[in-house]
């Protein structure tokens, strides 16, 4: 099984790089069993403290992010907050409306694992973007907004992507001070969004989240 374990190289591109995940060969360790079992158990326990009680809109979230959190929001017409809404709206697309992208709402699946097969599993992935890209914004459209914390070590970065339509709350962090601060922000963030009565009956996206969150 090991002698198949091969590394295959993506030659480096402008633009997002997109990774699949072809095979599962082994299974679960008894560290990585343990792991899952005390993760279920963290679980449920912080399942039995979540109530209905406190929630917020995200647009109160949103001015929670700069006036709590310490975070500043990017000029909305600047590339980089462009990109990320072209991103997360074709992502959205797929999940809320897919019906929108005609045959390229769902890829065929990945027949073979060698790197012919892959490279043209990711061609038919860029067809799919670009033509998520091209549906029109009054078929469906988001609400982005990106925020940066900043520090005087240029090695650590931090951004956090908010959007207020589909209750996203997302970001990415590089260093190690700001990774342990993306966490803690997650945390405040998810938390003072938080969940109605109805999302906890309903096991919503925003209830699977905030869980999510708050497990990890």
């Amino acid at each position: 099984m090991k002698k198949e374990n091969i590394v295959y190289r993506i030659n480096g591109e402008d633009g997002p790089t997109s990774v699949f995940i072809l095979k599962n060969i082994k299974k679960r360790t008894l560290k990585q069993q343990l792991q899952k079992s005390a993760y279920n158990r963290k679980k449920k326990r912080i399942e039995k403290t979540i109530t209905g009680e406190s929630h917020h809109s995200m647009e109160d979230v949103l001015a929670f992010a700069v006036n709590e959190c310490g975070l500043t929001e990017l000029d909305r017409d600047s590339d980089e907050v462009r990109e990320e809404y072209k991103q997360l709206r074709a992502s959205f697309m797929l999940q809320y409306k897919p019906e929108l992208l005609g045959e390229y709402a769902k890829l065929p699946p990945l027949e073979r694992e060698d790197p012919e097969a892959v490279k043209e599993h990711l061609e038919k992935c860029k067809k799919q973007f670009q033509y998520a890209v091209a549906v029109p914004k009054e078929l469906f459209d988001i609400d982005v907004h990106k925020y940066i914390k900043k520090y005087s070590d240029i090695n650590e970065s931090l951004d956090v992507v908010i959007e207020t339509k589909y209750g996203y709350i997302g970001g990415g962090a590089a260093g190690k001070k700001a990774v342990k601060d993306l966490n803690e922000m997650m945390i405040r963030l998810h938390k003072y969004y938080g969940v109605t009565q109805e999302d906890i009956d309903r096991q919503t996206e925003r209830y699977k989240n905030l869980i999510r969150t708050l497990c990890n």
